[in-house]
């Protein structure tokens, strides 16, 4: 967790190299198609930096995708096991451990609804699985107002979660774009069956 924290503000302040001095990959490379992809994200160097040791072989935009998203889960995942360890310390307050056990329930519906999103993007329905994935967010923020009166312990890793999981619905309104701007596939000829007919043809 600690590892992520330090690594997340290594990469917002990379963000804000790469914007001031326009350092961006040469055209033609992996690292350009990903640059290219991510550029319009939430925060770009993180789905960049999350996405590029996944390219290999044959690489497409949804297997861009999926690497985003499953870098969501682990961060789901690094911040349910640090409410689970909160949550077995001695002597905190009732507060506290009321607010942790919501998250708890939300961050474990994150994984449902991250699951229930993979099955879609497998599917290449990218409408529902953007749908399904917008309920991670939700309860993202959900266990956020849990801590309106007070500091989350938890601040750094959810902040993880909704810029991970920002960079996922993204890149899933790129793909949206690009497939509805395709023309849809055109309906086979047929033929007339009185072409070349002299009178009448019944």
């Amino acid at each position: 967790m600690e590892h992520f924290t330090k690594t997340l503000l290594f990469i917002a302040s990379l963000s804000c190299i790469l914007v001031h001095t326009n350092a961006v990959p040469a055209t033609g490379t992996p690292q350009a198609w990903v640059w290219a992809l991510c550029k319009s994200t939430t925060n770009p160097v993180i789905c960049y930096q999350t996405i590029l040791p996944q390219v290999s072989g044959e690489f497409n935009i949804y297997k861009a995708l999926v690497a985003e998203i499953l870098a969501t889960q682990n961060q789901v995942k690094r911040t349910s096991s640090l409410i689970a360890a909160l949550l077995a310390k001695q002597g905190i307050s009732n507060s506290l451990s009321e607010s942790l056990n919501t998250c708890q329930e939300q961050y474990s519906n994150m994984l449902d609804a991250i699951d229930d999103t993979i099955k879609e993007v497998a599917r290449r329905n990218v409408v529902e699985a953007r749908f399904k994935f917008s309920a991670v967010l939700s309860y993202q923020a959900s266990c956020n107002d849990e801590f309106i009166d007070g500091p989350s312990p938890i601040a750094n890793e959810a902040q993880g979660v909704y810029v991970l999981g920002g960079n996922s619905l993204d890149l899933m309104k790129v793909i949206e774009d690009r497939e509805g701007s395709k023309p849809p596939p055109s309906s086979p000829a047929v033929p007339d069956p009185c072409k070349g007919v002299i009178g009448i043809c019944a």
